[in-house]
């Protein structure tokens, strides 16, 4: 009887080589046949799943997208209302530095093609837009009076700098959570009130 080959798990798995060649070496490196040899493949098997690069990478998008959602979805599975899941959804932003760089990085190399590419720039922004529509939809249910776009945009902002700052070693997860949780005091902190 022929073996039976799980065609996703195939494709995903060459993927995730691409990701990890993003993440060490930027997207300028990833072809068909550096892919190939990271994945421990041929070049014939990557191109039987993948035509062109630009598919491998939009299949890459893809499955970092879904692999942060996965973080973030674990990062918030344990809050208790919208404020506390807003916290921990940006946390698991943050943490990204410490518990999966890979994703980091591999996000900062798509980001980086993105100004020059329109299609990674695409691809960049979709994840980036579902990202700000939900964390923009906490902040409403957190805090109705605050503006929930501007804020997602801020907290997220912050959050990944964070995030880079857990990577390079500059701050620890723990410092780090201590100033996000002094900008997240902002939304409840009524107009006029200076902070701590």
């Amino acid at each position: 009887m022929p073996k039976q080959v799980d065609h996703a798990a195939r494709r995903a798995e060459i993927a995730q080589a691409a990701l990890r060649l993003c993440a060490r070496e930027g997207l300028a490196e990833v072809s068909i046949g550096r892919v190939a040899q990271e994945a421990g493949i041929s070049k014939g098997l990557v191109q039987h799943y993948f035509a062109a690069k630009a598919d491998l990478l939009r299949a890459s998008a893809h499955l970092l997208r879904q692999e942060i959602e996965q973080h973030l979805r674990a990062a918030s599975r344990e809050a208790d209302g919208p404020a506390d899941t807003l916290r921990r959804t940006l946390l698991g932003v943050v943490e990204l530095g410490a518990q999966a760089p890979l994703l980091l990085l591999a996000g900062h190399a798509f980001f980086a093609r993105a100004a020059a590419d329109p299609e990674v720039r695409g691809l960049y922004r979709t994840g980036g837009d579902m990202l700000h529509r939900e964390v923009a939809q906490l902040v409403a249910a957190a805090a109705p009076d605050a503006d929930a776009s501007a804020e997602a945009h801020v907290l997220l902002g912050v959050a990944r700098g964070l995030g880079d700052s857990v990577l390079v070693g500059e701050l620890s997860v723990a410092e780090a959570t201590t100033i996000l949780d002094h900008q997240l005091r902002r939304l409840n902190r009524p107009a006029g009130v200076s902070g701590d």
